[in-house]
């Protein structure tokens, strides 16, 4: 079973890319490989000084008369119709005879009278089908697109078979070409076109394409792998030092313990990396090179500063400061580390996935770079990672730092290098401070070193980038919510307000109408009903 963390996001540029590059070499090909058609031709002619030679006609022309020869000598009267088209012609019907015997002797001569004959007959017996009842469905505009289809098809192979009996090396050149080309269209959007899936010193250092893979083809690649037998790392061996080999090689570590892991998963929770020069306007690169115990130590930090967003009001300050701890807690999880790649470094895809042990049940988490110019000849080479450690708010670096987040992947075997990448999220008074560090042992391989400040300066940057722009999202949904509910609040309060004044005035308007109906009423006060109207009237009613 397999549980994904992220969807595919796109890139289907590379069919498009591929289509015109091989358009491009097709007609370059074409133009070089093939001859034209031309050729010289030496003819002479001499005439014939008799009547008896070919006439000086077209093959058309002579198919026209033997067409009329057939249907002359086929009708129910021969004689007739002979006579009626030589009249139609202005000719004698001897000059007509003598005309169609000396075509016949011509084509017999030539030796397409049989052939021709056929076609006539052909010809002939299709028309008199179609004029006795030709059905419909034949006439039909499918037939004559399939018959005009069948036609180029037919006319192209007898092209190429002359071709191919006249040249025959360059016709096979281009045929290889062809099925080159036509496996490159066909993999180009599936795969990026590998060129090798593994290590094959000294042609391949690992997995190798030569456009951009698509991420899925990649997970799908690795969880096939797993599948058919788990994954292996390719770090060295691991070896523990004690403090007496690490003082006589000079180690300045500041790890309390007294024996340190060179090599092996989780060689990086010991490494320790000085963030104080880090600074919140650009990204800070520090390389190290053949160190007692790592061939290359390359980190990249940088300070995401809370202060310089907000305000001076604390409440504000904490409030941001809970939104960007949540924008980086949800970047961790969700394993985003590549989302806002800069245009200015190598072309990088991140993607994480997890894969479960059908036996027991256990969940592995995995993951796959894929980098440009990390593979052969400087083409995409694909980096499968697998999950070393994950830290939380457990461990202390230092008194004024505290480790919010901390992820840790090793290579596996496939990859361009050997070693231990870390990315970890640290905690200093109101400022957060990100940091990726790459590190590779001794007698491990390890790609170039602009190679890899720029794989960690850009994940550095895309982390900060994102981190920052889920920050805003989170504060103007809080702030969104927050202005609601005063507006709610404020339409609720001035809503009873608007009521009590209206119960106020109505309150007012009746004690008003009393005062004035006791001071125009003398009776006002003492006046009882009578009660006649309550009585049953006797005749009729008296009022007074």
């Amino acid at each position: 079973s397999i549980l994904q963390h992220h969807p595919n996001r796109t890139m289907a540029t590379n069919h498009r890319k591929t289509t015109h590059l091989l358009l491009f070499i097709y007609t370059i090909l074409l133009l070089t490989i093939l001859p034209l058609p031309t050729a010289s031709l030496e003819a002479t002619w001499t005439p014939n000084p008799d009547d008896s030679g070919p006439l000086p006609l077209s093959l058309a022309q002579r198919q026209q008369l033997l067409e009329l020869e057939v249907a002359i000598t086929s009708s129910p009267d021969p004689t007739s119709t002979l006579a009626h088209v030589a009249q139609q012609n202005g000719m004698s019907q001897e000059e007509l005879v003598g005309m169609l015997n000396r075509n016949r002797d011509d084509l017999m001569q030539t030796g397409d009278l049989e052939g021709m004959l056929q076609d006539v007959g052909a010809k002939m017996q299709q028309q008199g089908a179609g004029g006795g009842g030709r059905s419909m469905a034949s006439a039909t505009l499918p037939r004559r697109v399939l018959s005009l289809i069948s036609y180029i098809v037919f006319s192209v192979a007898k092209t190429t078979s002359v071709q191919v009996s006249r040249y025959p090396r360059q016709s096979t050149l281009l045929a290889l070409i062809f099925i080159t080309s036509f496996l490159a269209v066909h993999n180009a959007p599936r795969n990026g076109i590998v060129i090798s899936t593994g290590a094959f010193p000294p042609f391949s250092r690992g997995h190798t394409t030569i456009l951009e893979p698509p991420m899925d083809y990649v997970q799908n690649y690795y969880v096939t792998k797993w599948e058919r037998g788990g994954w292996e790392d390719s770090l060295p061996p691991s070896i523990e030092l004690n403090a007496k080999q690490l003082k006589t090689k000079g180690s300045k570590s500041k790890k309390k313990s007294s024996k340190n892991t060179i090599g092996g998963v989780g060689m990086t929770r010991s490494l320790v990396v000085d963030t104080s020069d880090a600074s919140n306007d650009e990204v800070s690169v520090e390389t190290k090179r053949n160190g007692d115990d790592f061939a290359l130590v390359t980190s990249a930090y940088k300070t995401i500063s809370i202060e310089s967003s907000v305000d001076d009001d604390e409440e504000m300050q904490h409030e941001a400061m809970d939104c960007m701890l949540e924008s980086v807690s949800s970047i961790f999880d969700e394993r985003r580390f590549a989302e806002f790649i800069p245009d200015s470094s190598p072309n990088l895809k991140y993607r994480s996935f997890l894969v479960a042990d059908e036996d027991d049940g256990d969940v592995t988490e995995g993951a796959v770079m894929a980098i440009k110019l990390l593979g052969d000849f400087g083409l995409y080479g694909v980096q499968p990672l697998c999950l070393s450690y994950e830290l939380d708010e457990d461990d202390d670096t230092d008194d004024n730092a505290t480790i919010l987040r901390c992820i840790a992947f090793h290579t596996l075997k496939g990859g361009h290098f050997d070693g231990e990448l870390r990315l970890s999220v640290e905690q200093k008074s109101t400022s957060l401070v990100l940091s990726v560090v790459l590190a590779i042992p001794n007698g491990a391989r390890k790609p170039p070193t602009r190679l890899a400040e720029s794989i960690v300066s850009s994940l550095v940057k895309s982390i900060s980038h994102s981190s920052q722009i889920r920050m805003k999202q989170t504060q103007s949904r809080k702030s969104q919510s927050k202005q609601y509910r005063e507006r709610a609040s404020g339409r609720a309060t001035e809503k009873r307000h608007e009521r009590y004044e209206q119960e106020k005035l109505q309150e007012e308007m009746a004690a008003e109408r009393k005062r004035k109906w006791k001071r125009n009423n003398p009776d006002a006060g003492r006046y009882t009903p009578s009660g006649h109207r309550l009585r049953s009237p006797d005749g009729h009613p008296k009022f007074s």
